[in-house]
């Protein structure tokens, strides 16, 4: 079966493979600063796709992972993200 990808959002098979999507760099910093922000890989008709998971531990980052159902792995933790150009606008 093929896994159907949204064209502009990390949606596969309208599942949200990053809980991240939209979120300000602000709180996806103070996030990561926390360590409750994990790191995905999807492979999807075989190309690569990164995603976040927002969690308590690895291992509840691996229990939202198997259960969306996509086969993503969890591969670490964000320890800090920058916009593009290495500053925010606004």
């Amino acid at each position: 079966m093929t896994t159907r990808l949204h064209a502009s959002a990390p949606f596969a098979d309208g599942i949200l493979f990053d809980d991240l999507h939209g979120a300000s760099f602000e709180l996806v910093n103070r996030l990561a600063a926390r360590g409750l922000v994990f790191i995905t890989d999807l492979r999807v008709n075989g190309r690569l796709y990164g995603g976040t998971i927002v969690a308590s531990s690895p291992a509840a980052a691996e229990r939202i992972a198997f259960g969306r159902g996509l086969h993503e792995e969890v591969v670490g933790t964000l320890v800090f993200s920058a916009p593009a150009g290495g500053r925010e606008h606004g």
